[in-house]
């Protein structure tokens, strides 16, 4: 798999360098994040796609183990994420945010920290 890499402000670095190739921890790490960031029927060609943040995840009524269990299976169903060795998900009130910390292992081997923060509206 090949990636084009994200500068800070999350927009595609140009360049001859700024491809990352062959299922890295960076790569693996951006790709989960796109994919949590990604909502469930976002993309015209397969609705089916995308994480459930309005139903599952931030729903009216949704519990913490529900939440869990979408955020869990959308990092792990990454192409390239071998595993987790951590994974912390808190909700901030005062900030309205959703905070998501996971330690993940590549198919390459490495390891690679991901920090991930939904807005709650």
């Amino acid at each position: 798999m090949t990636v084009r890499k994200l500068d800070a402000d999350g927009d595609l670095a140009m360049g001859p360098q700024e491809f990352l190739t062959g299922y890295t921890a960076e790569e693996v790490a951006q790709n989960v994040v796109t994919r949590l960031k990604f909502f469930l029927g976002e993309w015209f060609l397969d609705t089916t796609e995308g994480t459930d943040w309005f139903g599952s995840v931030l729903g009216k009524g949704s519990v913490l183990a529900s939440r869990e269990s979408v955020i869990r299976r959308r990092i792990l169903l990454t192409p390239g994420c071998a595993g987790m060795t951590a994974f912390s998900l808190t909700t901030d009130i005062a900030t309205r945010e959703l905070n998501v910390t996971a330690s993940i292992v590549s198919t390459s081997g490495d390891n690679a920290e991901i920090n991930f923060v939904q807005a709650i509206v």
